[in-house]
């Protein structure tokens, strides 16, 4: 016996002498790292294919993971922002929970696929993340989830709702920075208005995209932001890492999504998270933002009748809601919400998985008469956009994030409904195509 305790005691110390750590006596073993790697799932768009790219992050024994899908001319980087990770990165923060992540570079962005514009419509989005929800539970990706929540943010909130109201197979939602109903008298101008042809901008110069990708304008990615609400090394970041979608994408989004509510039979737990400074989605034409009562209330109607609905609407707070001062509180609330409605988590406090470098878009030779074509579209278009954002931002009741007619917003809800209880018994072949 004793011999045994001398032996356990030499592999002990030379084990710690190689570097390999070794717990004390009586404690249990250190949990196992978050495992992360990059992913690929193949789609096609129009007559192109491709990949929608992205990171996943498994903590040992998930059974859930989380579909991550960002904003508009953003990528994976939003939900796995390298700066102070315990506090800004959403991914470290699901993956403590237990839960896995895959976030994603949406089609046009990042590493994913950037087919033509004239293929790259809101609707082939979402038939991509519907392949990419369907390669999570197929096991396609290394590993097989029993369940899967979407999480989304702006667009990429737009894009997972429309995803789950269609094709009815994500067991969860949480939308952040969004509302079914944007600020209609400066929002569109507030993004449209900072965005300028990708090919124009230093960043993106000989990448051989077509005139309709855009990215926003340099300096300008602070206005997603509450700036009394902000850590400047965040904005610095989100300017480094921004990237491109279609003005296609947006355009044939926004003229859809609040006309053909396909959320209508959506019976799934909601969690929605807006800030009450959203400047995009809360105010004239759609609905406050005051309280999470009244977010709650008014997302309720777009939803199916048997959906639970939640809100969280933190003050203070803009439209980038997990990168900004609150983010721990915002990621905390919505992993409380997942753990009472969903489960699934594997074993909680990992280490965090060591994020992977994201893989670098392949150029594509660069298309002369696009490029000048594009140069002509900026100096035409771009000063009167630009201008027209100052003009907006000094309307009384723009940017209050109250609505002075709150009618209006009940009428898009209802006209959205009563659409869908049309076009939703079309099969989901034709309404791709709407």
């Amino acid at each position: 016996m004793r011999r045994k305790g001398k032996l356990t005691l030499a592999v002990a110390v030379a084990l710690a002498a190689i570097g390999v750590a070794v717990p004390a006596v009586g404690e249990p073993a250190a949990a196992p790292a978050t495992q992360c790697k990059n992913v690929e799932v193949p789609v096609k768009v129009g007559t192109q294919s491709g990949a929608i790219s992205g990171t996943l992050c498994v903590p040992d024994g998930a059974t859930t993971v989380q579909l991550l899908v960002p904003g508009y001319t953003y990528d994976r980087t939003y939900w796995q922002m390298p700066y102070k990770p315990d506090t800004y990165s959403y991914v470290r923060a699901a993956n403590k929970a237990g839960y896995a992540t895959l976030a994603i570079d949406p089609m046009g962005s990042g590493a994913s696929i950037k087919p033509v514009s004239v293929f790259s419509t809101f609707q082939a989005s979402v038939k991509t993340v519907h392949k990419v929800v369907r390669a999570l539970r197929s096991g396609q990706l290394g590993h097989k989830f029993s369940k899967v929540v979407g999480v989304g943010h702006s667009l990429g909130s737009l894009t997972i709702s429309s995803a789950a109201g269609q094709f009815k197979d994500i067991d969860a939602l949480v939308t952040t920075g969004f509302t079914h109903t944007i600020e209609v008298a400066g929002g569109p101008i507030k993004v449209i208005g900072r965005n300028y042809s990708a090919i124009f901008d230093p960043k993106f110069a000989g990448s051989g995209l077509d005139p309709l990708y855009v990215t926003s304008i340099p300096g300008s990615r602070k206005n997603f932001y509450n700036a009394a609400n902000v850590d400047p090394e965040i904005i610095a970041l989100d300017e480094k890492h921004k990237t491109t979608k279609t003005l296609v994408d947006l355009v044939t989004g926004a003229s859809m999504y609040n006309t053909n509510n396909v959320d209508r039979t959506l019976d799934i737990p909601v969690f929605v998270v807006t800030g009450q400074r959203d400047d995009l989605f809360c105010g004239f034409g759609s609905t406050d933002c005051a309280s999470d009562a009244q977010l709650a209330a008014y997302e309720r109607g777009w939803y199916g009748p048997k959906a639970t609905v939640e809100a969280y609407a933190p003050a203070n707070t803009g439209h980038d809601i997990t990168l900004e001062l609150g983010a721990a509180t915002t990621n905390a609330k919505i992993m409380e919400f997942v753990d009472r409605h969903v489960g699934g988590a594997g074993t909680k406090n990992t280490r965090p998985g060591v994020i992977p470098e994201v893989p670098a878009p392949k150029p594509t030779p660069l298309d002369p008469i696009a490029k000048a074509a594009n140069a002509a579209f900026v100096r035409a278009v771009l000063p009167a956009s630009d201008a027209a954002v100052g003009v907006a931002d000094q309307v009384p009741g723009i940017g209050t994030q109250q609505n002075p007619v709150p009618i209006t917003a009940e009428l898009l809800r209802r006209i959205g409904n009563a659409n869908n209880a049309v076009l939703g018994t079309l099969p989901n072949e034709i309404l791709a195509t709407l």
